[in-house]
C-alpha cells in the first residue's frame, strides 16, 4: 500500500506555516494522521496554508479527522487556506460528508 503524505513547513520561530497532505488518505493511514495532526497542534503560526493534492485515494476516516482538525484550528483562532487539488469524484466525496468549498477554503478570521 502507497503510504500518505504529510510535509510541515515552518517559519524562523519554528511555527508551522505550510501542511502538504495527499498519498493515500484511508482508513488504513488514519492512525498516523490522527498522530501528525496531534502532533502539531500546538505549532501552528497564525496562518497555515494547506495543500491537499496528489491523493491517491480519500475516505471518510481521514475526511473526518480533516474537519476535526479545522474545527480545532478555528478554535484557537489561526487563520488556513486550503488549496484542494482533487478529482472531482473525490471533491464530490467531500462535499457528501459536510466538508464544502463554502465552508472551508477559508476561514473567518481572514
Amino acid at each position: 500500500m502507497e503510504k500518505m503524505l504529510f510535509k510541515k513547513s515552518l517559519n524562523e520561530q519554528s511555527e508551522i506555516t505550510g501542511l502538504e497532505i495527499g498519498g493515500m488518505l484511508v482508513i488504513e493511514n488514519s492512525h498516523q494522521l490522527k498522530k501528525e495532526f496531534g502532533d502539531i497542534l500546538n505549532c501552528l503560526s497564525n496562518k497555515v496554508n494547506i495543500a491537499v493534492s496528489d491523493v491517491v485515494d480519500i475516505d471518510l476516516s481521514c475526511i473526518q479527522l480533516i474537519i476535526a482538525f479545522i474545527k480545532h484550528m478555528d478554535e484557537i483562532h489561526v487563520t488556513y487556506h486550503f488549496d484542494w487539488n482533487l478529482e472531482m469524484e473525490q471533491l464530490t466525496l467531500l462535499e457528501n460528508a459536510g466538508l464544502s468549498n463554502e465552508l472551508y477554503m477559508n476561514n473567518l478570521y481572514v
